[in-house]
């Protein structure tokens, strides 16, 4: 009894030890699992650092290529920017300058050519009305006054130094008592030329406008209404200045001199004409006409008497 009862406490004792043991053993199974998990990761992380490695290494590269570029985008924009230039230069868009010249040339030929054809329609028929007078009627009376202007101009310097040179050579103090020509008296002969010219045209708008009561009688259509009647002295004061440059004086004089007179005649046949409204008799008519007119023309002819009076005392002994 006594035999079997130890042998059956040695084997409780193994039993208790075992399963004091058993805990541990457990503990090392878990330990030896989670390593176990734990070891792929440790075994992938060296696998994972050279893709890494690579990324980054690939990410420098890509930096530095975009830094390279960058700096050679830089030192292109100048290139670039020059070509862009020479291109606009070139560009057929730009207008060239020789083109602009040719161009503005051709559309002076043409207008030249267009006022010459105007001004023949004009001497063949004075008394007609074109649609092409309202363009031509400024030119009209441009052309007059630079004209006219030009061979009196002409005619005071040729007719100062010529005759009255030969008088200086005698009397040293002679030539005094005559104004100078300077660019003054170029700008006072044009003013007093433009406002003589004027002054007919201003003469017949206040008849048409307060003596026949016509309202739909303008500065404008005064204008036109005597551009075609100003084509003859256009065309005589042009010869004429032509003439006055050199020196041809009494021709010229001349010439101004009709130009003047058909220019009256023009503003006569203006202030004449009665319109179709007019109550008024027309002898009276008539004579208030010329009242208005030469009162209108009467005041012109003083503003340009102050601006000219020395100059024509230049040609009074000519």
């Amino acid at each position: 009894m006594t035999q079997e009862w130890f042998e059956s406490a040695d084997f409780e004792k193994t039993a208790n030890n075992d399963k004091k043991d058993s805990p541990s053993d457990s503990v090392l199974l878990e330990e030896d699992s989670e390593t176990r998990d734990e070891a792929p990761v440790v075994e992938e992380n060296p696998q994972a650092n050279p893709e890494d490695k690579e990324t980054s290494e690939e990410t420098v590269e890509t930096e530095e290529i975009a830094e390279k570029s960058e700096k050679i985008d830089e030192s292109e924009e100048p290139v670039k920017e020059a070509s862009q230039k020479s291109q606009s230069l070139e560009s057929p868009f730009l207008p060239d300058s020789t083109s602009a010249k040719t161009a503005l040339f051709a559309v002076f030929k043409e207008e030249l050519a267009d006022l010459w054809f105007w001004l023949q329609g004009a001497l063949k028929e004075p008394t007609a009305s074109i649609g092409s007078d309202k363009k031509h009627s400024y030119n009209a009376f441009a052309l007059l006054t630079i004209f006219s202007a030009t061979s009196f101009l002409f005619i005071v310097y040729h007719a100062k130094q010529g005759y009255y040179g030969r008088m200086a050579s005698i009397d040293a103090h002679f030539m005094e008592q005559f104004p100078s020509l300077n660019l003054f008296s170029v700008f006072s002969i044009l003013v007093a030329t433009s406002l003589f010219f004027f002054s007919i045209i201003m003469g017949g708008f206040v008849v048409k406008r307060f003596v026949d009561q016509d309202s739909d009688w303008t500065l404008e259509r005064a204008f036109q209404a005597h551009s075609r009647l100003l084509a003859i002295p256009v065309l005589l004061t042009g010869i004429a200045s032509f003439f006055a440059l050199f020196n041809g004086l009494r021709f010229a004089v001349l010439l101004c001199l009709i130009s003047i007179g058909l220019t009256l005649l023009a503003n006569l046949y203006i202030i004449s004409r009665p319109s179709k409204d007019s109550q008024t008799d027309p002898f009276y008519r008539l004579l208030l006409a010329f009242l208005v007119n030469g009162g209108v023309l009467f005041l012109f002819f003083l503003a340009e008497m102050a601006l000219v009076f020395d100059y024509l005392r230049i040609l009074a002994f000519m």
